[in-house]
């Protein structure tokens, strides 16, 4: 048997974090601009587990042929989660599964939108992760 009093410290308190970041089509937003492509976002750090991503969309884009986002750790890849249409409000994006940054990643959204648009469409990006080698300093008693 094993006495758990004595690996206290696997029992320390983890604080989920969370990326987020609003994008507007078309418009720049922290020297993004939000046309068809793919943009840096930013680096999420090392030594972390990504547990979920989405997109929220807060304005629904009208672009008259396609309007979809998706979010990658590469430019043009989606392996958070693939292209969803933002031509409707609410949650969009289905999760492609827990991801381990290793070093550390670049955080890409890749924006596709063809066709005219009368209503620009706003989208927060959200990205939920885990600093495993980061606790708060409390212990869970066993």
């Amino acid at each position: 048997m094993t006495d758990l009093t004595r690996t206290n410290e696997l029992m320390q308190k983890k604080g989920i974090c969370i990326f987020t970041g609003m994008i507007a089509e078309g418009q720049e937003s922290d020297n993004i601009l939000a046309a068809t492509g793919n943009h840096l976002l930013g680096n999420l750090p090392p030594d972390a587990v990504v547990t979920n991503a989405y997109a929220h969309v807060k304005t629904a884009s009208d672009a008259a042929t396609t309007a979809t986002l998706k979010l990658g750790t590469a430019s043009g890849g989606a392996q958070l989660f693939p292209a969803a249409s933002v031509k409707t409000v609410g949650k969009k994006g289905t999760f492609a599964g827990q991801l381990l940054t290793g070093t550390g990643v670049e955080l890409w959204l890749g924006l596709a939108v063809a066709g005219a648009a009368t209503e620009v469409g706003e989208y927060l990006v959200v990205v939920e992760y885990l600093e495993f080698t980061k606790n708060t300093g409390e212990y869970t008693a066993v």
